[in-house]
Formats: C-alpha cells, structure tokens, sequence
C-alpha cells in the first residue's frame, strides 16, 4: 500500500511514529530506576485504611492461584507493624510494598489506583535491587522465595520488565532448588504440617509463574516433571492448618490444586505439540471444577479467581495449536487447529467482561497484555473472507449478520489496546494494527474499497496514539510520587534495571514502512 508514486501520506507517518517513539522514551527515561532501600520507606505507604483493604484484595485475588503468602502469619507480622512501623524488618516492608503495588491495580476507588500506581513503579525497583544484592544467607529463606514470587508477580503486573520475567523465573527456579523445595517436605527434616504445606505452596507458584513466563517468551521452561518429587498443595485452608489462628474467609479461596494437577501435562505442552487433545481435557475438568466452586461460594472475588485461574489455563491451547491455526486458510486439515484457537480467542475475550480483571489487564504486561492480541488474531482472521468467496449484496448482508458476534468482539479488543494506552501503555505498534485489521474487515464485509479504509484508520490509530503519548509525557514531567520515593528515584545510583525489548525497533529508521508480517495470516486483496 506504500508503493504510490506519492509518498506524502508515508513520510507523514513516518515522522509521527518516529515522534511517538521519542516519546514513549521520553516517558520511560523519567521512571525511577534503582537505589538503596530509604530508611523511612515505611512512610511511603498509603494511609492504615488504604493498606488494610489493599491486603483484603490480594489474599481474595492473586492469592487464589498463586500461593505466595500464608496469611495467619502475614496477618500477625502486619499487626506488629502497625503497632511499631519504624522497627518493622526490611522483608516485611517489601512484602507489603509489592502486595499494595498488584492490589492497588484492582481497588474500586480511581484515585486509591491512581496514588498506588504512581508508587508502584519505585516500590518494584527498590524490592528488585534488594533481592539483586549478592545473595547472603539470610535471603535463602522462605520469606526471600515469598518476596521474589511478589516481585515477579508486580512486573508483569506494572509492565517493569515484563517481557524478561522468563530469565528471572528461571533464577528463582534454582534459588527454591538449592533450598530443597523441590524436594517433598516429607523426604526432609522433622517440620511442621503448616511448614510443609508452606513449602509444597511456594514451589507449585514457581513452577506456575515458570511455566507461564515460558509460554510468554516462546522458550521451554528447563524444567520437567522428573526433577522434582513435590507433592501438590492439599485443598485444606489456612485455618484448618493452624487451628489456633482467626482468618478471613477470603483467604480460603483457591484454585492452585487445579492448577496443580495439570501442570505436569503443561510442562510438557510447552515442548510437544501431539498434547493439544489431552490438555483441553484437562482445562475442560479443570473449568467445570472451576464453576463448581464458584456456585457454592459467595466470596466477593470469586470472579477474579476464576477468571484469573481460566486465564492460566487456556492460554496453553492456544500456543499448542497456534503454528497449525494460521494455516487454516490455505489447508483445510488445520481446521481443527483454526476452530480451537479461535473459540479460546473469544473465550479470552470474555475475561474483559470482568470488571476487577479488566483493570489487570489494562495495567499488566507480559501474560496478562499478549494473550488478547494473539486471540484478536484469530478472530480477525475468522473475518477475512476467501479470496474467491461471493462478495454480493445478499452474501454480504449474510456473512455480516453471522459475523456479528466475532465484530463485537474485534471491537471490544480494539478499544482495549486502547484503553491501555490510556492507561501507560506507551508501545503504539498494537492498537494501530488491531485499527487497521478491524478497518479491513469491516470494508471487505461490506464490499467497500479495502486499502482505502486500511490507510484511513492507519491515520486515524496514528493520531490517537499520538496525542496520548504526549499527553502521558506532560503529565509524567510533572508527576511526583512521593518524598521519600522521590529521593530514592533521584539518588546518583540510578541506573536501568530491565532493557526495552524492543527499545531498538525503529522500523521506520529507513524509511520504509513494513507490514509484510500481516501477510501470513491476512490475503492481501
């Protein structure tokens, strides 16, 4: 579409997204980076209310797969810490920096997020130069493998090196090994029974949070199932653990057993493509279990741990069957591979209907930004018609009419990428793409001139990508976060912690705009 003897319209958009890349480095330049841990950090923290409805969240949501924190002990660690702050221990401070900085994306009220968000960022820093520290003795504890799963966790969370979380992952993978949590806890020394279902907890969340970043980075997770012989975290709750000890409801709620059971299978799913049957029948039990326990609980948060669980699962489908789904098009015995990607695809777009979730993933990176542009891929590619298809009024009319929910769907992931624009994505490459693919589906429905309406939302996704960026940048420039975090931030120690992974992807450094990575999926008309 860029080879017209006039290349007006081209060097416009050159130009454009070449400022929109300055500025999305202008705003990353101006976070914080790294520095010591402040010696009043505790005076950082939001108002006692905030923090007590910060910690409800997190034990009701993340917590429901992820077993990070055992909550009759936080509780009591937290109450000392309310009663004596200024002699609180380092751990304990990161531990609730890091909870508050993946709850408060979830709060009700927008200016309890807006206040943990602009914190978030130096909190994240600050707990990842701690663990950064060479490594002495006195991290190797259970409370250190607690702080690196939150730490990971809030990265993907707060989009802080997201895309790297695999190599961080796999670290943390072998710190759990050389403390012997992959090792059954009954095949070690005398503990105690909520000792050993601590242990068996934390080594299922790294195996998860290994597993997921695995997928996200399309490499294997350098871990099988026959190197370890932990066994999987009981059913029972806190409270049935440590009878002595009041707990909330919401810190019952979880769906890590189910997780548990099939993370076998989707260790080795990230290697062999032949498992796609065997692991949609385990997310099909999985899901049923799911919806079982969501009848007979009247937990609040009961629709993010489900959605948050599903999420976790069906992803797995996705990739397995992806490389064949694409192929659709042009060889129909990949049509199995096309009709499981694109029902995950629209079942991934139903967490959106979750307003809690919904406010992850408009914050989040990694896992929880990819999977609804790799399911918008199949629903627009389940759009476009055959090349030779009968293109005439009564045909249109009818394809639209069957299309209707895959547009409500394509639409809804449109105005999500940019939504999260709105809300710090600076990366303009997604929603200008999804504006151009829904333009083109749309004009090839209704029979009307495709390069034409392709060019008109290319300008238009342009300019809106344009205009938030410089927006965010102003606003940026002028933020301040807080006095103790400021001078952290601002100390001469900083330095970059997490690269940019495409912060050298200049595709129009030479001039030339290239979309050829659509042709594989889309018949160029």
């Amino acid at each position: 579409m860029f080879q017209a003897e006039s290349h007006s319209h081209h060097d416009t958009i050159a130009e454009k997204l070449l400022e929109c890349k300055q500025l999305a480095r202008d705003v990353k330049r101006k976070r914080p980076s790294r520095g010591c841990l402040p010696a009043d950090f505790h005076r950082s923290f939001p108002h006692r209310r905030v923090i007590d409805e910060l910690i409800e969240i997190y034990f009701a949501t993340f917590e429901s797969c992820y077993r990070i924190l055992y909550a009759p002990s936080f509780r009591e660690d937290y109450r000392s810490y309310i009663n004596h702050p200024e002699s609180a221990r380092g751990p304990l401070l990161l531990q609730l920096a890091l909870l508050m900085a993946l709850a408060g994306t979830l709060h009700g009220d927008v200016n309890v997020r807006s206040e943990i968000m602009s914190k978030a960022s130096t909190w994240i820093h600050i707990a990842q130069t701690w663990l950064s520290a060479p490594l002495e003795k006195d991290r190797l504890t259970l409370e250190g493998i607690q702080l690196h799963c939150l730490l990971l966790l809030a990265r993907q969370v707060s989009r802080i090196g997201a895309d790297l979380v695999w190599i961080s992952a796999g670290s943390l993978v072998r710190i759990a090994m050389q403390m012997g949590l992959h090792q059954d806890p009954d095949c070690l020394e005398e503990m105690s029974i909520t000792q050993k279902e601590m242990r068996r907890r934390l080594w299922y969340t790294i195996l998860e949070i290994n597993v997921q970043s695995a997928l996200d980075s399309g490499m294997v997770p350098m871990i099988t199932d026959i190197d370890y012989n932990t066994q999987p975290p009981s059913i029972v709750i806190n409270d049935e653990l440590q009878d002595s000890t009041q707990v909330n409801a919401s810190d019952g709620m979880s769906f890590q057993h189910l997780l548990a059971k099939s993370l076998p299978l989707r260790l080795r799913a990230t290697r062999v493509i032949a498992l796609g049957d065997e692991l949609a029948l385990e997310c099909g039990k999985a899901a049923m279990a799911i919806e079982q326990d969501v009848s007979d609980t009247d937990t609040h948060s009961v629709g993010f741990a489900s959605s948050f669980c599903n999420h976790l699962l069906r992803r797995f489908p996705l990739c397995l069957h992806y490389p064949y789904a694409v192929k659709a098009k042009k060889n129909p015995k990949y049509c199995y591979s096309q009709k499981v990607c694109l029902s995950t695809a629209q079942g991934l777009v139903l967490l959106l209907e979750d307003d809690m979730y919904h406010r992850l993933l408009l914050t989040g990176g990694g896992m929880f930004r990819d999977f609804i542009t790799w399911g918008a891929m199949f629903i627009f590619l389940e759009l476009c018609p055959e090349p030779d298809a009968d293109m005439s009024m009564f045909a249109r009319k009818s394809n639209r009419a069957r299309h209707q929910p895959l547009l409500q769907d394509a639409r809804r992931v449109v105005q999500y990428a940019r939504d999260r624009m709105w809300n710090g994505e600076t990366n303009v490459k997604v929603y200008v793409c999804l504006s151009m693919m829904m333009a083109q589906a749309e004009a090839r429905l209704d029979g009307l001139p495709v390069k034409d309406a392709i060019t008109k939302a290319l300008h238009e996704s342009m300019g809106v990508c344009h205009s938030l960026l410089k927006a965010m940048a102003a606003n940026s420039s002028g933020r301040t976060t807080d006095p103790v975090l400021d001078s952290w931030a601002s100390s001469g120690l900083m330095m970059p912690l997490f690269a940019d992974l495409d912060a050298d992807f200049d595709f129009l450094g030479d001039g030339n705009l290239d979309m050829s990575f659509l042709d594989t999926c889309f018949d160029p008309q």
